[in-house]
């Protein structure tokens, strides 16, 4: 036997068949239909006759239990949190190891925690009880797991947990950030907002230089990526630090990102709100910010900048197209500016088929001649995964508009930089907010560290 998923184009439909390889027949075992798209969709067999699903139709991603022979679908897990992955199945006794987001109530939904449940949906365990985020690897057996115990400003811990109890056997290691205190490292600092509905938290993170006096007033700058497949939190201390935000912040900015209402990870209607509506994701960046303007006397809102790259650059364009009077500078680097010209699966699956006047609203290409501000767009000049023509288009658009904008193109490059390219592009993202959104001299002939 083999199992064939179709996902049906538009991404408004799943079938799951079982199809017979000796007589070539094709049973369908489950269907599933949205009104708006299927996302995060997976699916795993256990043996001839139970297969594990995910789904949202209950409006969290949840686990399933699939009867291929009378095709009954009964909930493995339920309520109002979301399942990261399955990590292992024990067929003997029937349990899965899952991970999963926003069941501890009182905590950051973006945190992800281990639990074991029976196939049947009892016996439900937390097996990672600290307020924290849990990064788990499984040992081959399925006895144990590492637990990498952090979050965005606390180091991290690895364990070595018993999967049965969740106990800790051993600790194996303990990261040591003296170097980094030592050279007055400011951890970035945790926030909320309420988003566009009026009702909902949404999460975000401030990077202040080290020498931050509360007494100035810095110009903000947003790192974007709305997905909306992903998010942008930091859950863990490693993607904390590994951003250049810090770097950046330390020229004289305060660096935010933040996750609207439409990115991933929470429920369903959260995610829903993006969907056919991407020209709209920045809203909740915009709200977020001022918020934080009448929050913090340091955060100036009258000097906002914005960077991202792929769906982040096409934020970054947008921002200064659909919001000019707020977004002073934009750095878009790798931008998808116009869906219709991007990849099938990405746009489908968030702005709907067959294409309609939708993709024509939100596209940064049809929006050209609102600029009022600073925009650098950046593109590879072999990326197969956005094609360079959109960022061609767009600087059409923005030449036929009159409209005064700077470029760069790396011929050789894909869709990532190479060293050696990312760090002129970092070099040229530095000084363009060095120059347009803190107003200081730029300067090149220095080397990155």
């Amino acid at each position: 036997m083999a199992y064939i998923e179709n996902r049906v184009r538009g991404y408004q439909g799943i079938d799951l068949y079982q199809f017979n390889c000796n007589n070539k027949s094709l049973d369908l075992l489950y269907s599933e239909k949205s009104a708006t798209n299927i996302d995060n969709y997976d699916s795993r067999a256990i043996d001839s006759n139970s297969i594990i699903i995910t789904s949202e139709k209950d409006g969290w991603k949840q686990l399933y239990l699939l009867n291929t022979k009378d095709k009954t679908v009964h909930p493995i897990t339920n309520g109002a949190y979301y399942v990261n992955d399955i990590l292992y199945v024990d067929k003997k006794t029937k349990t899965i190891l899952f991970t999963a987001s926003g069941k501890e109530a009182g905590r950051n939904p973006y945190y992800q925690h281990a639990y074991t449940i029976k196939l049947d949906g009892t016996g439900l365990k937390l097996l990672t009880p600290e307020n924290s985020n849990h990064d788990i690897a499984v040992s081959p057996d399925g006895k144990y797991f590492t637990d990498n115990i952090s979050t965005l400003d606390q180091p991290t811990v690895s364990v070595l947990r018993e999967t049965k109890t969740g106990k800790i056997i051993t600790v194996l290691t303990k990261a040591n950030v003296d170097a980094l205190l030592a050279m007055h490292f400011h951890m970035p600092e945790a926030f909320t907002a309420i988003g566009r509905d009026g009702a909902t938290t949404i999460y975000g993170v401030i990077w202040k230089p080290s020498n931050f006096d509360s007494t100035k007033k810095y110009p903000v700058i947003d790192q974007t990526y709305t997905g909306p497949h992903t998010y942008m939190y930091p859950r863990n201390f490693v993607s904390a630090i590994a951003r250049s935000n810090q770097a950046l912040a330390e020229l004289g900015f305060i660096v935010i990102t933040v996750d609207g209402l439409g990115t991933a990870n929470r429920s369903k209607a959260f995610h829903n709100v993006s969907y056919k509506n991407m020209g709209r994701n920045l809203l909740d960046h915009v709200i977020a910010i001022r918020e934080l303007g009448k929050r913090f006397s340091w955060i100036d809102t009258s000097r906002v900048g914005i960077f991202g790259h792929s769906a982040g650059g096409y934020d970054a364009g947008h921002a200064v197209l659909e919001y000019p009077d707020f977004y002073k500078v934009a750095v878009a680097s790798s931008g998808d500016h116009d869906f219709r010209m991007e990849k099938d699966w990405w746009p489908e699956m968030y702005m709907g088929w067959p294409v309609d006047s939708t993709y024509n609203q939100v596209s940064n290409i049809t929006m050209a001649g609102n600029l009022k501000g600073k925009l650098l767009i950046v593109h590879g000049g072999i990326d197969e995964n956005v094609n360079p023509s959109a960022t061609f288009k767009l600087a059409e658009a923005l030449v036929k508009a009159n409209k005064e904008f700077d470029m760069l193109i790396m011929p050789s490059q894909h869709h990532g930089y190479a060293p050696k390219y990312n760090d002129y592009f970092t070099k040229k993202k530095w000084n363009y907010f060095v120059e347009h959104l803190l107003g200081a001299k730029p300067i090149w002939d220095f080397e990155l560290k």
